[in-house]
């Protein structure tokens, strides 16, 4: 099995993180989660931040540095974890690929519902200085 490449993209904003309910059918559904998606056939890691948060939320970033990775817990993809600079105020949810968006603490993330145990681990680090 090929392992495939993909981002997630981290924004920060007084203390919380945007965190995103996946709309998609399928595994990841209503799965709250930071931006993510895959790296396009020749394209970079910074490209597919870029890409990913125009598409998802049409929002425009400034990928800042990569934080961390770790695999997905099906273990088909490696996601590159990205800190980004929001550079515009505008957020244009897209239907197909979210059903709402919050700016959450970690301290309020696991009352969210349903968030991936990579995701948690993350957002824990990041919250204590660890990261």
């Amino acid at each position: 099995m090929v392992i495939k490449d993909a981002v997630a993209v981290v924004l920060e904003k007084n203390g919380t993180f945007l965190l995103i309910k996946r709309a998609k059918k399928g595994q990841a559904e209503d799965y709250w989660c930071p931006i993510t998606g895959a790296v396009e056939p020749g394209e970079t890691q910074a490209e597919a931040v870029m890409r990913e948060a125009r598409e998802e939320m049409g929002l425009n970033v400034r990928p800042v540095k990569k934080m961390w990775q770790c695999y997905t817990e099906d273990k088909q993809y490696l996601i590159h974890w990205w800190y980004a600079e929001q550079l515009n105020t505008v957020v244009t949810p897209n239907p197909e690929e979210v059903k709402e968006y919050r700016w959450v603490r970690f301290e309020d993330m696991q009352k969210l519902g349903k968030m991936f145990t990579a995701d948690l681990s993350f957002f824990k680090k990041s919250a204590d200085g660890s990261m």
